[in-house]
């Protein structure tokens, strides 16, 4: 094994202390993080460099190895450990150090990192520094090892890919695996694709983009600053009591090229939810402006706008942005109100119009109704034959039942003769 230089580790502790304010940069693609004072370091790591910040204060550090051995400041292998100790860091770098997870037995703060010297790097495409607010970001991450493009599955198989913005709090914006879904195009072939949405405030931010499995830790951390979006608009009522809404889009000239805009939106109705697409070409302008304005039809109501953006900055780079949503609103006109001339006596004229249209419709009412006087006459008809025959009927059995006699044998005096 190497002995290790210590003047070595002195000067990497002067380096240190010169670009301390950008401690989250001055490590190399390869640095892990140390998470609840622990880290793991894969198989053909060559050599590790820990360094570690605690108070104000001389206290002892302890590393614990995978196989429970400890190493201290002033007992390790001087043959593969050297050990630089202060009162507020410590900067251990081993050589050949031992697979599996590690601990360190201190009271830390700060900034603490591991730094790996290993064949396997992590490597990130197509990621610019410059980004605009609510940008969809598409990027490229691949585990590079001897230069080449890591496709072992065994390393591949259970690797998550995590983007996460670092600013007063961290906040994952993205998770992909190398399986083949999503935005990932092959499963295992090394390169994962990864897009997220840069839902942020104008300033700067660190981005932190990790992949980890069972095995090993790969961290990139990549400044990033955040512009207002480079296209502003504004939508309205055409004019007043107007079917149609004037659409206005301010295209910053500095940041994007006027004529590569195009502006795919939809309209929403607040009450129903009935949407219209809407979509504007700034290259259908006769002449090159940086301002674009459209009218086009819509019903009266609330509605939404929120649309899509895509563009060529000034310097070449693709993007693609989402508008903030807006509501406006397209009022009716009032209902008009009767002119008093409306409101003065009938004349002559009129009044005949009106007596003639209620004389044609007394002259109508009657045949409208004369089926029913017909029918109503005719029921009655029959119920008093019904009636008639009912009492008949009824006065035949009467007379039957008086003493026992029947109408057969009734016996009519004939009168008599006069005598000559």
């Amino acid at each position: 094994m190497a002995v290790i230089n210590k003047s070595w580790i002195v000067f990497s502790l002067l380096m240190l202390a010169v670009v301390s304010s950008f401690a989250h940069t001055i490590y190399a693609p390869n640095d892990i993080p140390l998470l609840d004072n622990r880290f793991r370091i894969d198989p053909n790591t060559e050599q590790v460099t820990i360094i570690l910040n605690h108070p104000q204060q001389r206290q002892k550090t302890v590393l614990v190895q995978p196989d429970g051995s400890k190493l201290f400041a002033r007992r390790h292998p001087k043959e593969s450990v050297a050990w630089f100790h202060n009162n507020n860091k410590d900067i251990i770098t081993i050589q050949n150090p031992m697979p599996g997870p590690w601990q360190a037995i201190a009271m830390l703060n700060g900034n603490n990192r591991i730094q790996l010297l290993n064949p396997i790097s992590l490597k990130i495409n197509k990621l610019p520094l410059k980004v605009y607010n609510s940008e969809y970001l598409t990027s490229h991450v691949s585990l590079i090892k001897d230069g080449q493009i890591m496709t072992n599955k065994d390393y591949l198989k259970y690797a998550k890919l995590t983007v996460s913005i670092v600013s007063d709090q961290k906040k994952v914006v993205s998770l992909y695996r190398d399986d083949g879904q999503y935005y990932d195009s092959f499963p295992f072939d090394g390169e994962l694709t990864t897009d997220f949405f840069m839902d942020l405030d104008p300033g700067r931010y660190l981005l932190n983009i990790k992949t980890k499995n069972n095995i090993f830790i790969r961290n990139v951390n990549k400044d990033i600053v955040v512009f207002p979006q480079p296209l502003t608009y504004n939508i309205q009522q055409a004019a007043e009591n107007a079917s149609s809404v004037k659409l206005t889009l301010f295209a910053d000239e500095s940041e994007i090229v006027p004529s590569s805009i195009i502006v795919d939106a939809m309209i929403s109705r607040v009450d129903n939810g009935q949407t219209q697409q809407s979509i504007v070409n700034f290259s259908d302008q006769k002449e090159t402006s940086n301002t674009f304005v459209v009218d086009f039809p819509l019903t009266y109501g609330s509605h939404t706008y929120s649309g899509k953006v895509f563009a060529t900055t000034v310097d070449g780079r693709e993007i693609n942005f989402k508008l903030p949503e807006k509501n406006f609103e397209l009022i009716a006109p009032a209902p008009e109100i009767p002119e008093a001339s409306s409101l003065l006596p009938i004349t002559s004229a009129a009044t005949a119009t009106i007596s003639g249209a209620e004389a044609t419709g007394e002259a109508e009412q009657p045949f409208q109704y004369l089926w029913i006087i017909i029918a109503s006459f005719a029921l009655l008809i029959v119920i008093g034959v019904l009636a008639v025959m009912f009492l008949l009927k009824r006065k035949q059995k009467k007379l039957a039942a008086d003493n026992g006699l029947s109408l057969d044998e009734l016996i009519i005096d004939e009168p008599k003769q006069a005598k000559k």
